[in-house]
């Protein structure tokens, strides 16, 4: 918790119930990211996209941002019981992102109530698994360097404890002072006052924690409800963390069986061909996204850059990174430039 902070109470939601990802959206505002980030999520999931609220979060990296999908069911029910609670303005926060960003190379661990672990890895996403099974999850990682947080963690993992790679403030606390990741987006965003107190602070609340308080006032539902989910989410949580692919509603062992065959799904076309433009193409926002057009033949993008030669300096990237592209100025709408030269950046798969 900053100290500081004035703003609205933040709420921790249980990770287990939010895939976060970090994932490369490479326009040039906001509702164009938030128009997009349905798709560039779409190979960790496998239920229709229209039963699953999509989050942008903060930007760790040039257009690469923390992002979170969570089923709008269980965002129903979250919403109902902040309304019980008087807490309508809330922030919802995935409680595993309450952990600092580790160094390269790190996971961040923090034992949590509930026989749980919280873990954040160093691209900025975090997820959750059950106690017993965080020494499964390690090693299924590779045994990443160890900040830990907080209690001791188990003897079998202490090999991979470093004392020097957690980041915390003199009392023990992760350094954080604005959520990496809100929630409450589009239908479910709050109403929030624009003057707040400087004397209110922000109250944490754990996930489990303010599940359990409002169920002793008589809402219990969404805890039976996850009672019921606890067993499959405990095999799925060590699945996400080495497999990202793996979608939230796969069976489990289908899909280990599948991962230990090595055939896994992969990324999709769309995706990967996104991510392999945008590390590609140069950075310091010289190139501003308008528009985006996908066939499988490749990515047709409505750029505005500052001159022509940046323009051939992008396309000179490309295809040194291995893709296949062309450039043509002047396609894209004059209305559409924000001081620079429109053009269109055509970008095929790798040669």
């Amino acid at each position: 918790m900053d100290r500081a902070w004035a703003g609205p109470t933040t709420v921790l939601v249980p990770s287990e119930d939010v895939l976060t990802l970090t994932v490369d959206l490479p326009f040039a505002t906001r509702a164009q990211r938030l128009s997009h980030l349905p798709y560039a999520m779409e190979d960790a999931v496998a239920e229709p996209l229209a039963n699953l609220h999509f989050a942008l979060g903060q930007e760790v990296a040039p257009r690469r941002h923390i992002a979170g999908a969570v089923r709008r069911a269980r965002m129903d029910q979250w919403i109902a019981l902040l309304a019980e609670a008087d807490l309508d303005a809330a922030i919802l926060l995935p409680d595993a992102l309450t952990l600092p960003v580790p160094p390269p190379g790190v996971w961040a661990v923090r034992k949590a109530e509930g026989g749980r672990a919280l873990i954040r890895t160093d691209s900025g996403s975090g997820f959750a698994v059950p106690l017993a099974m965080l020494n499964s999850a390690w090693t299924a990682a590779g045994k990443p360097r160890i900040a830990a947080l907080g209690e001791p963690l188990p003897d079998a993992m202490a090999e991979g404890v470093d004392a020097t790679a957690a980041v915390v403030d003199p009392a023990g606390d992760p350094l954080l002072v604005l959520p990496p990741l809100d929630l409450r987006q589009g239908p479910y965003a709050a109403t929030r006052p624009t003057d707040l107190s400087a004397g209110r602070t922000l109250a944490w609340v754990a996930g489990i924690g303010v599940i359990a308080h409002i169920a002793i006032l008589g809402i219990d539902a969404l805890l039976l409800h996850g009672m019921a989910e606890r067993k499959e989410a405990e095999a799925r949580a060590v699945l996400q963390s080495v497999a990202p692919q793996v979608a939230a509603t796969d069976d489990p062992v289908a899909a280990a069986d599948r991962l230990l065959r090595g055939s896994g799904s992969g990324a999709k076309p769309f995706t990967g061909l996104l991510s392999r433009t945008s590390q590609a193409l140069p950075g310091g926002g010289v190139v501003a996204f308008n528009r985006l057009a996908y066939e499988p033949s490749g990515l047709d993008l409505a750029v505005v850059v500052p001159d022509a030669s940046t323009l051939d300096r992008a396309v000179a990237a490309l295809n040194a990174s291995g893709l296949t592209a062309t450039g043509q100025p002047g396609v894209a709408d004059a209305a559409a430039a924000s001081g620079g030269l429109n053009a269109t950046i055509t970008v095929g798969g790798a040669r």
